[in-house]
């Protein structure tokens, strides 16, 4: 593989993610000499109010019981916010947050209540988004004295509203959806500003425990051939999925990449190699992925293409 640029998206949803994940991955990631950007959840962990899911979507059970989520997870977590108390996720440990700057990591905002969002996303309104928002970036700056500049959306959920207040934000960039490649969004005819950079792979919990992935160097060998030169590939990881249980088989994938010659960069650092004007302009819309319950937000055809059509 020539030319692989790759970006490493580390999405952290709970309060043992931050605590335990975080510390994993960033030990790892350092001592590989592998830049990343990690977007941490910045308010309560309500993790337990997933359990709402299996009620309303069955495919979530099912996601469920393939990944083995009590065991990855812990009883913990997968009971915080119902029959246990949420517990705060940055807040509570704002020196491992500060600490993946201080090593060299971006830190970016992946919302404030990561399961409101979610799962109601739809049903917050412009003043209930203001709010999810204006926590979390205050949040932010409490443990940085500084605003944040990127924004990652939990779940790859989002709409119309929330696009265009993060466009009011000015943030350097957004990584709100799964796509192809870099776009600016076009939302009911406006052409926002901010660049969005989608996440491009499957996620380790979209394809283990897949009947044709039957170990750990079955994925390997998948994820090897989903990377792509010469484009810019984004690959989420979880740090209650990969900086636990599959800190192994991820440290793995890194040095296969490495081996292979793969750049990693930081996102913030493709966002400012970015021409905005240069990007393709696309529609966001919502899409189902193999492993994935629900829907997502998705990089739509490009507006040229499709007025062609």
């Amino acid at each position: 593989m020539n030319d692989l640029e790759i970006a490493l998206k580390i999405d952290v949803d709970t309060h043992q993610g931050l605590e335990v994940g975080v510390p994993r991955l960033a030990r790892m990631l350092a001592a590989e000499g592998v830049a990343a950007s990690f977007f941490i959840a910045m308010g309560p962990d309500n993790s337990g109010r997933a359990v709402v899911r299996v009620l309303r979507n069955p495919g979530f059970l099912k996601k469920m019981r393939r990944t083995r989520a009590v065991r990855m997870y812990g009883l913990r977590t997968v009971l915080s916010g119902t029959l246990l108390p949420a517990r705060p996720i940055a807040l509570a440990l704002p020196g491992v947050v500060r600490g993946l700057k201080r090593a060299g990591f971006e830190v970016g905002v992946h919302g404030w209540d990561h399961v409101r969002w979610q799962d109601g996303i739809d049903k917050l309104g412009e003043a209930g988004i203001r709010a999810e928002l204006g926590e979390a970036f205050e949040a932010y700056r409490a443990i940085f004295r500084q605003r944040a500049r990127s924004f990652a959306a939990p779940g790859w959920r989002t709409n119309a509203l929330a696009l265009q207040v993060l466009d009011s934000m000015e943030l350097s960039y957004r990584s709100d959806t799964r796509g192809r490649t870099p776009f600016r969004c076009r939302v009911g005819g406006q052409v926002l500003d901010t660049p969005e950079i989608p996440t491009t792979l499957p996620t380790l919990d979209e394809v283990m425990g897949r009947a044709d992935l039957p170990n750990a160097a079955a994925v390997l060998e998948f994820y090897l051939t989903q990377f792509n030169a010469g484009r810019l590939n984004v690959h989420t990881v979880h740090a209650e999925t990969e900086g636990m249980a599959e800190l192994e088989g991820f440290t793995c994938l890194v040095r296969a990449l490495k081996d292979r010659g793969a750049r990693f960069v930081r996102l913030d650092e493709a966002a400012a190699g970015l021409n905005g004007a240069e990007l393709p302009v696309c529609e966001v819309v919502r899409a189902t992925l193999p492993g994935r319950a629900g829907w997502v937000a998705a990089q739509g055809p490009d507006a040229a293409s499709a007025s062609t059509e």
